[in-house]
Order: C-alpha cells, then sequence, then structure tokens
C-alpha cells in the first residue's frame, strides 16, 4: 500500500468549506479525475502487453465513495473484458482448460502446494499495485486543481 504525505490541505479544505456545495463537487470531481488518471497512466505504462487489450481496459470511473450523500470518489480498475488481470497482478496456478481443483477449503489449498512445487503457479506481475505509489502525487494534484480554482476565482461565481 502506497502512503504519502501532503501538507497544506487542511488550510485548503477550510477555504473550500466557504463555497457552495455544487461548485465544491465540480471542482472536486475534475481535480479526483486528473489524479486517478495519473494512476491509470501508471498502471497502463506497467502491465505485461500481447494484444493491448488489457492496458486499455485499465479505466478510471466514478465510484460511491464513502457512500454518504453529496461524496464524490473516483476509482482505478479494470473493465470485464480484461477479466484476466487479476490472475496476472496475483498470480496463479496453471491447470488444463476446465480442469478445476476439486474439494473443500484444506484440499484445495493442499493441491495448491503441490502443483506449485511441481512448477505449475505462474508469478504475479503486479501492476495496479505498484501504480498505486503515485498516489500522493495525485493528491496533489488535487490539491492543486482546488487552489487554482480558489485563486482563479471560478468558485466565487
Amino acid at each position: 500500500m502506497a502512503t504519502g504525505e501532503v501538507h497544506g490541505l487542511d488550510a485548503l479544505m477550510r477555504h473550500l468549506d466557504a463555497v457552495p456545495r455544487n461548485l465544491q463537487r465540480k471542482i472536486l470531481r475534475r481535480g479526483l479525475r486528473k489524479g486517478a488518471a495519473l494512476v491509470r497512466d501508471e498502471a497502463r505504462r506497467r502491465v505485461q502487453r500481447r494484444s493491448g487489450l488489457l492496458a486499455k481496459s485499465i479505466v478510471v470511473a466514478s465510484s460511491r465513495g464513502s457512500g454518504q450523500r453529496g461524496a464524490v470518489a473516483y476509482k482505478v480498475g479494470l473493465r470485464s473484458r480484461a477479466w484476466y488481470g487479476r490472475y496476472l497482478e496475483y498470480g496463479h496456478v496453471k491447470r488444463g482448460r476446465g480442469q478445476k481443483i476439486a474439494g473443500g477449503e484444506r484440499r484445495r489449498t493442499a493441491t495448491r502446494e503441490v502443483l506449485k512445487g511441481a512448477g505449475q503457479f505462474v508469478p504475479p506481475y503486479p501492476f495496479m499495485r505498484p501504480a498505486a505509489e503515485k498516489l500522493p502525487d495525485a493528491v496533489g494534484i488535487v490539491a492543486d486543481e482546488v487552489r487554482a480554482a480558489l485563486i482563479s476565482g471560478e468558485l466565487m461565481r
């Protein structure tokens, strides 16, 4: 998980609280989208490519956030057509077409360990988790966008 510090957000948020809600959401949406696009671009840069479908399927989408009314959130994720992205991200046990690992949880775990020992494990190739290291930069972009809107007077209309 990526962590980082951003200074000056408290003062920025105090100034933002003085602005009407609909303008706040508009500016925050714009800033969050630009920040999420930074993370998306980093994930696209890091992903392994054959056809390019997986890279094209990394998208920015609006999210409900915390579920609070008026909350604004964006997420970076994969479209369903690139369902195999999670296998690439976390690694997987190689099996033949249509072959399932049968049994309960214990038996499946034991079978996976045997297959890993037999060289049937495809190692992970993370691309989304390392892209999350850009989150401090993305937060900085959001802060810059809000700051620019406050300075330009766009929020005071």
